[in-house]
């Protein structure tokens, strides 16, 4: 096989691995967990057990693929990364939502709100979002990245969300779109400073806004127009893909433009 197809087909192998790993790992943990909770055992095992999982499949890939595994993007700092995520992953539906408002496609009721019910989410939703973009990144935007750049890696990653995301459910085509676009952001992200954390926070983040926050906040009443998407979030609406491409943008040309200073 000439060099190329060996390229394309590490590649492949990676973007297989990062999918096959992750679905492996949230199925596993999921059906374990269950099984304990049936014989005694605590109620939160699941995200405990998915990261687990998630270090042994990165633990056999390093020892598979160890050059692409040393490419970018790296950890980062857990104490930037993290803080920075976060805010990004919230701050993108969030947008959204306001958005959905502001063209009365939605409306909101906030009943009272328990700062323990959200908390607890928040903290086992960090751990999926480790549990999952570890993977991702480590294997999926790694690979790409040392196969064909930092633009190849965040489209080889961006490849891999959107087929988790599918795998879970998220099949219509806009979801569809917002899962590669949103995969592509947090590929942007995990370039930063705040590396791989960076993404690991916007996960979460996002997650927990659209699942805990709402669910907390009550009730979101969409009208019946495809401008407001299916579900009770944002995720499903075409707005949010608005949102995400604006992003995308000013993330690109950020990126374009320290590539221009550092040449």
């Amino acid at each position: 096989m000439s060099e190329r197809g060996l390229i394309w087909l590490n590649v492949i192998r990676a973007i297989l691995a990062a999918v096959i790993f992750g679905y492996v790992a949230g199925n596993v943990s999921t059906s374990l967990a269950s099984y304990l909770v049936q014989i005694g055992g605590p109620p939160f095992l699941r995200e405990p057990i998915n990261v687990a999982l998630a270090l042994v499949f990165l633990a056999l890939w390093k020892r598979w693929q160890p050059a692409a595994s040393y490419s970018a993007p790296k950890w980062g700092h857990v104490g930037i990364g993290l803080p920075l995520g976060l805010l990004v992953g919230m701050a993108l539906p969030a947008l959204a939502l306001w958005g959905l408002s502001q063209l009365e496609l939605a409306t909101f009721k906030a009943p009272q709100i328990e700062a323990v019910a959200l908390l607890v989410p928040f903290i086992f939703l960090i751990a999926h979002g480790f549990a999952e973009e570890a993977l991702v990144r480590v294997i999926g935007q790694r690979s790409g990245h040392y196969a064909f750049g930092a633009l190849g890696g965040i489209g080889v990653s961006a490849l891999c969300f959107c087929a988790l995301q599918a795998l879970q459910g998220y099949v219509s085509p806009v979801h569809i779109l917002n899962s590669a676009l949103f995969g592509a952001c947090l590929g942007f992200l995990a370039l930063g400073r705040g590396g791989i954390w960076a993404a690991i926070g916007a996960h979460a983040g996002w997650s927990w806004l659209e699942t805990a926050l709402l669910g907390q906040v009550g009730q979101i009443v969409k009208a019946p127009s495809w401008l407001a998407g299916a579900g009770a979030d944002s995720y499903g609406s075409p707005i949010f893909s608005c949102v995400l491409i604006a992003a995308l943008g000013l993330q690109l040309s950020l990126h374009l433009r320290t590539q221009k200073r550092t040449a």
